[in-house]
C-alpha cells in the first residue's frame, strides 16, 4: 500500500504540469518552453536517477542501436514535445483537452505492442479502444453536435501521443540492453540541446523575466523533482501493476487543476468524453499483464508521456 500511495501522491504533482505549461505560454513561445523543459528534465532526472556511472554503456551500443536512440530522442523528446506545447497554446479546450486527449498514449502503446511486439490481442484491448476512441470523438464533436474536425491544437495532441507511443515501442523493441533511465535522460538531453539551438538565443532573454523564472522554478520543483522522484521511488515499494493503477488518477488531477487553477469550464462533451476515456484506461490498465514489462519501463522513468 505504501508504494501505491506514493505513486498516487506523485500523480498529484505530475498532473499540474499542463497548468504550468499553459501559464508559461503567455510569456514565451512553444519552442522556448519545450527547450527549457527538456533541458531541465534531463539535468534533474540525471541527478535523481544517478545515471552518470551508467552513461559509459552508450559506448557499447551497436550502430543500429545508436540510430534508434537518436530516433527516440527526435520523435519523443523533440517532435512530440513541440507538438504538445504548441497544442497547449492553440487548443480551445486548453489544459483539460491536453490531459484527456494525450491519454491516448496508453491505448496506442497497447495496440502497437500487439502489432509490432507480437503481443496477444485481448478483448480488453478492444473494449478499451472502443471506449477511449468514443470519448475522443465526443470531445472533438462537442457531443456529436458537429462533424469530426479536430481543432489544430487537439490534432497536435493526438499526433504527440502517437509519437510518444512510437518512441516507447522502439525503446522496448531495440534498446533492451540499455538501462531505461539512461535512455530517458539521453533523449531529453539530446532533444534539449537541439531545441536550445533552434531558439537562437531567446532562452536567456526569456529568463530575464522574474515571473517566468518563478513559474519555471515551480514547475521544476513540483513536477520534475517531487513528482518524478516520487514516481520513481514508488517502484521500489510496490509492483508495476499497482503503480499503473495509481496512474489512472493522473487525468483526474489534471482536470481538477485546470478547472480550479485556470478557471476552465468543463463542457458536457468534455465530461462525457473524459468518463469514456477514463473507463477505457481502466479496462486497458487493469488487464495489461502481457505488456507489464513495457509499462514498467515507461511508467518508472517517463510517467507523464
Amino acid at each position: 500500500m505504501k508504494g501505491t500511495t506514493i505513486a498516487l501522491v506523485s500523480c498529484m504533482f505530475l498532473g499540474i504540469e499542463p497548468i504550468f505549461g499553459k501559464v508559461l505560454l503567455n510569456h514565451m513561445s512553444p519552442l522556448v518552453l519545450a527547450a527549457i523543459s527538456s533541458v531541465a528534465a534531463a539535468v534533474i532526472m540525471s541527478l535523481i536517477l544517478g545515471v552518470e556511472h551508467k552513461v559509459s554503456e552508450l559506448w557499447d551500443l551497436k550502430g543500429g542501436e545508436l540510430l534508434v536512440l537518436v530516433a527516440v530522442g527526435m520523435i519523443s523528446g523533440l517532435v512530440a514535445q513541440l507538438l504538445y506545447v504548441t497544442g497547449l497554446s492553440q487548443s480551445p479546450g486548453g489544459a483539460t483537452n491536453a490531459v484527456l486527449i494525450t491519454r491516448l498514449n496508453s491505448l496506442l502503446i497497447a495496440l502497437m505492442g500487439v502489432v509490432f511486439l507480437k503481443e496477444r490481442l485481448t478483448v480488453h484491448h478492444v473494449r478499451g479502444t472502443i471506449l477511449m476512441v468514443t470519448g475522443i470523438i465526443v470531445i472533438m464533436t462537442n457531443g456529436f453536435a458537429q462533424a469530426v474536425r479536430p481543432t489544430h491544437g487537439d490534432g497536435l495532441f493526438i499526433i504527440a501521443a502517437f509519437c510518444w507511443a512510437s518512441a516507447n515501442i522502439l525503446m522496448k523493441k531495440y534498446l533492451t540492453r540499455l538501462p531505461p533511465e539512461v535512455i530517458v535522460v539521453g533523449y531529453y538531453g539530446f532533444s534539449g540541446a537541439v531545441l536550445l539551438a533552434m531558439t537562437a538565443g531567446d532562452v536567456p532573454a526569456t529568463l530575464m523575466n522574474p515571473d517566468i523564472v518563478t513559474y519555471m522554478i515551480g514547475m521544476v520543483v513540483l513536477v520534475s523533482i517531487i513528482g518524478r522522484y516520487l514516481w520513481y521511488y514508488s517502484f521500489e515499494h510496490t509492483s508495476a501493476s499497482n503503480v499503473g493503477v495509481a496512474s489512472l488518477s493522473l487525468p483526474l488531477f489534471g482536470v481538477l487543476y485546470s478547472t480550479t487553477l485556470l478557471g476552465e469550464k468543463l463542457t458536457e462533451s468534455q465530461i462525457l468524453g473524459g468518463i469514456l476515456i477514463f473507463a477505457g484506461l481502466v479496462v486497458i490498465e487493469l488487464h495489461m499483464t502481457k505488456l507489464e514489462d513495457i509499462e514498467h519501463r515507461l511508467k518508472r522513468h517517463h510517467p507523464h508521456h
